[in-house]
């Protein structure tokens, strides 16, 4: 008896500290994703809105993939990845998909953001 209701403890302090990881890598990635915006945004001129698609960690780089649709103030969009480093604060390439869209620049405006969490702000 002791021995199972040992293993029913292991198992919950494991679930918890799996939860607990999970939540802190979501939180990390919240911050790269807002960290990111700023540096899109020294890169692209007249973006009007960032949606996060999906983002993922390289952990043998340290780098982030950002996977993103952007509109730009004409209402076009266009879909594309690009690499971010958050030491460096500073994107490391991207995929060129829509030359009109993707307009070499600074936006000083403020603009939309949606996060892969699904919260929205303007920054």
């Amino acid at each position: 008896m002791a021995v199972i209701i040992s293993l029913v403890m292991i198992l919950i302090v494991m679930k918890v500290f799996i939860n607990k990881s999970e939540e802190r890598r979501e939180q990390e990635l919240l911050v790269v994703e807002k960290q990111s915006v700023q540096a899109l945004k020294n890169t692209f001129a007249d973006i009007a809105e960032i949606k996060f698609e999906r983002s993922v960690k390289n952990d043998m780089t340290g780098s982030y993939g950002l996977f993103v649709t952007m509109k730009n103030t004409k209402g076009q969009s266009v879909y594309f990845s690009y690499g971010f480093w958050k030491e460096n604060d500073d994107i490391g390439d991207y995929g060129l998909e829509n030359e009109e869209v993707q307009k070499v620049g600074i936006t000083t405006e403020k603009i939309k953001v949606i996060y892969t969490n699904g919260k929205e702000e303007i920054l």
